[in-house]
């Protein structure tokens, strides 16, 4: 498995579920990745924003998106490609 790291700011399309957040698609690129599946999620700060970081994969691809909560900046920070 091939890691890159890509840290870009891109465009995501969400749900909102009470206090939950699910990633649906992003644009990268000038493309279109549909998430497929949550594979993980956690939390991290940094300074006084808190991060939300998401393991996504659009069934090809894995991809790990970050949520700044203060900036309400959506990240692909990295990509993980067989």
């Amino acid at each position: 498995m091939t890691i890159t790291e890509i840290n870009e700011k891109i465009k995501a399309g969400v749900v909102f579920e009470g206090a939950f957040i699910k990633p649906k698609w992003f644009l990268w690129n000038n493309r279109k990745y549909n998430v497929k599946e949550i594979l993980f999620q956690w939390k991290s700060a940094e300074g006084a924003a808190v991060i939300i970081h998401f393991s996504v994969s659009d069934g090809t691809s894995m991809y790990e998106l970050t949520f700044n909560q203060k900036t309400l900046d959506w990240i692909l920070d990295k990509t993980a490609v067989e």
